[in-house]
């Protein structure tokens, strides 16, 4: 189970149920000093959902890179933009990074271990530096999400998170622009007193699972060793992933496989579906999406 994708959720289900919170809902005009606290309130919690994002995104993009090495695909065959982000690119993303470490030890710690990872894309056995991609800025624009998704050979970084969010019910409009709208809103939440910032846990919640399921799919074609990834021939898209929900109908729970008609499985209890789901998406490399009690997504799982 990937942490960072444990961690997002965790936070999404804290913002969601603090967005319900009294303190934070407008009141009628005559409740002036009740509104402009729970609009500070609203636009800290704009702050914290979006960092809350940019931070799964950094975070995930570190697991994967970590995990590259394990595939015993040599790294002369990786994707070359995948190759010069973890070489080249990584030196800009660790003097980035010294910068916000004062202490000198540290930095000397730091650079050394960052440095070897780097020398070891030189040898048959090596390990790619975690902080090769979206680690040379403070934010995570939208631009460095298209780079980082173009460095596993998937064309259309945008398009295919739209259109893995669309599948979903999460979305419509392209996502990139959702992002970049996303960015202002924070900035304008952070700096801007009287802004009063609406909340978009959906739009982060989309954005999340299709970048998720993606760079899943490309992890699984290293690991699997497909000749027409490796070379460029076979690019990652939204029509590579299927996906496998489970969800309540009624008072039971039920499984359903896209593209088929009837359910895969119907069980009273959320639990004993989720055990006998998991393995058949892992069999057939599923992108799994849990659903609540109000149909709203809780949880993905990618294989």
């Amino acid at each position: 189970m990937s942490n960072a994708r444990s961690l997002f959720n965790s936070r999404i289900a804290s913002l969601v149920n603090s967005l319900g919170i009294d303190s934070v809902q407008a009141k009628p005009l005559t409740e002036q000093a009740h509104n402009d606290v729970a609009r500070m309130l609203r636009n800290g919690l704009a702050v914290v959902g979006f960092a809350a994002l940019e931070d799964f995104i950094k975070s995930r993009i570190s697991e994967v890179l970590s995990e590259v090495g394990s595939t015993n695909v040599p790294f002369g065959r990786l994707p070359e933009k995948l190759q010069y982000a973890a070489t080249f690119e990584a030196l800009t993303a660790i003097s980035y990074q010294m910068g916000l470490r004062p202490n000198k030890s540290d930095r000397i710690v730091y650079v050394q271990e960052h440095t070897q990872k780097i020398a070891s894309t030189a040898t048959a056995t090596y390990n790619l530096t975690p902080l090769a991609l979206g680690y040379d800025q403070a934010n995570v624009q939208d631009e460095t999400i298209k780079g980082m998704l173009k460095c596993f050979y998937i064309d259309n970084p945008w398009g295919e998170i739209t259109r893995i969010a669309s599948r979903l019910g999460l979305a419509a409009l392209p996502l990139d622009e959702t992002y970049k709208s996303a960015a202002i809103r924070r900035h304008r939440a952070a700096h801007a007193a009287n802004a009063d910032t609406p909340q978009t846990d959906k739009e982060a919640l989309a954005i999340a699972i299709g970048f998720d399921a993606l760079l899943s799919c490309a992890l699984s074609k290293l690991r699997l060793h497909d000749a027409q990834y490796l070379h460029g021939q076979a690019k990652v898209s939204a029509a590579d992933i299927i996906i496998r929900k489970v969800f309540p109908s009624g008072n039971r729970w039920r499984e359903e496989l896209e593209g088929r008609s009837t359910a895969v499985k119907v069980e009273s209890s959320k639990d004993l579906l989720l055990a006998a789901a998991r393995p058949r998406a892992v069999a057939a490399r599923n992108l799994l999406v849990i659903q609540g009690d109000s149909g709203q997504v809780v949880g993905w799982e990618c294989y």
